[in-house]
């Protein structure tokens, strides 16, 4: 079996329209990412696209920095080692957190 780049990606924002291309333009740089890095096997990618103030409660919460920012990533692997995700076997890798209101600033 073909090893498989899934990138799953969510739009939880109001305060920006994605611009035509926008999903597929992720998609596109996850891949190169990952080939880039070598990364062999399938993997899965979550990228949540939010607004200012729901990346500024992340970024409080989770690096206790209480301003909002561009973006945020959250890896899941230790040293190469990832969590499977049994129905697809694919290593799920992480979560981006992208705030499209800051990126555009």
């Amino acid at each position: 079996m073909k090893d498989k780049i899934k990138v799953i990606i969510s739009d939880e924002q109001n305060a920006v329209k994605l611009p035509r291309g926008t999903r597929m333009l992720i998609r596109r740089c996850c891949n190169a990412v990952l080939q880039s890095e070598n990364f062999k096997g399938s993997a899965e990618i979550s990228v949540t696209i939010v607004d200012d103030e729901q990346i500024h409660k992340l970024n409080l919460q989770h690096r206790n920095i209480d301003r909002s920012t561009d973006v945020l990533s959250f890896p899941l692997g230790i040293d190469g080692e990832y969590d499977i995700n049994n129905d697809t076997g694919a290593q799920v890798l992480g979560d981006i957190v992208i705030s499209m209101e800051h990126a555009i600033k």
